[in-house]
């Protein structure tokens, strides 16, 4: 059980319009303080989350120096941590090309790939990528076969699990594994409920290629981006969206559609995602309420 982990507030995130929902944190915090991040591992981990899946965006950015802390805060416990890998949209300079995000790879594969709390399936490093079409097109390709050269320059021996966003099973073609970011929209607001047709592509595929492929149940507690569209993001613009929390159902809902896919593991979105409204961590709203909703769902899930 993996939790989607954002690591880039500062001391004024907390009074910005963009904030869900009006809500704070119990205790507002700086990402880069690593007390904080010290805290807030060990407060998954007493609710059973086995590691964090930290949003990267590029070498030597903020986000990759939260991540060694991350890691370096983790060492002595079974805390086992992943990104979620943005370097191909990454808003800094150089722009993305399939050469620096192949060599993105590359770094997190060779810094960060063997270390003792980096997640490890089957001795092999995790490593898991969102907005999938976004990345740097050359000629006629299509997204997914240019997420096939950048892996053949950078993982040519898929000596890693590559985990992919979304809901096109044709990703798995070069991609271990899918999962699903966002389960709850405008349009569709209870679409987990497909949770298990997802996941039977997923298996279709393994019997198509012959190789495990890796399906990974998404469990949210509600959404509220209303108040996201006061300032730019690098998010993809959609119809904003609230799903109330009702109390804890919302969050049960998505664990109980997850569960009957049969997942290989599950991930939260989220642990500390404010602008989208999908924390789990102490806020002045719910208190430890989701919290310790996740410790039950995850004794549920672990003792299956």
């Amino acid at each position: 059980m993996l939790a989607n982990y954002s690591a880039w507030y500062s001391e004024d995130s907390w009074s910005g319009c963009n904030i869900s929902a009006g809500d704070r944190p119990l205790r507002p915090y700086n990402s880069d303080d690593p007390g904080n991040i010290s805290a807030q591992l060990h407060q998954a981990l007493e609710v059973r989350i086995d590691g964090f899946t930290l949003q990267w965006f590029a070498p030597g950015e903020r986000t990759d120096n939260n991540l060694n802390t991350l890691l370096t805060q983790s060492q002595g416990t079974p805390f086992r941590s992943s990104v979620v890998f943005l370097r191909h949209i990454w808003p800094g300079s150089p722009a993305a090309t399939q050469g620096n995000v192949a060599e993105a790879i590359r770094y997190l594969l060779e810094r960060y790939g063997g270390h003792p709390n980096w997640l490890k399936i089957e001795g092999r490093p995790v490593l898991f990528f969102a907005d999938m079409p976004r990345v740097p097109i050359v000629g006629g390709q299509t997204p997914q076969q240019a997420w096939a050269a950048i892996r053949a320059r950078a993982d040519p021996n898929h000596a890693a699990w590559w985990i992919a966003e979304g809901l096109q099973p044709s990703y798995l073609d070069v991609f271990d594994g899918l999962y699903v970011y966002k389960v709850t929209h405008a349009e569709w607001p209870d679409d987990y409920l497909k949770d298990s047709r997802w996941a039977a592509n997923v298996r279709r595929w393994e019997q198509k290629t012959g190789q495990r492929k890796l399906w990974w149940g998404t469990l949210t507690p509600g959404w509220d981006d209303l108040r996201a569209g006061c300032k730019p993001d690098i998010r993809v613009p959609s119809q904003p969206h609230k799903r109330a929390r009702d109390d804890g159902a919302m969050y049960r809902a998505p664990f109980d559609a997850a569960l009957a896919s049969q997942p290989d593991g599950l991930w939260i979105n989220s642990f500390n995602e404010w602008v989208e409204g999908t924390y789990i961590e102490p806020s002045v709203q719910y208190g430890e309420r989701y919290l310790q909703l996740t410790g039950e769902l995850a004794g549920r899930f672990k003792g299956q």
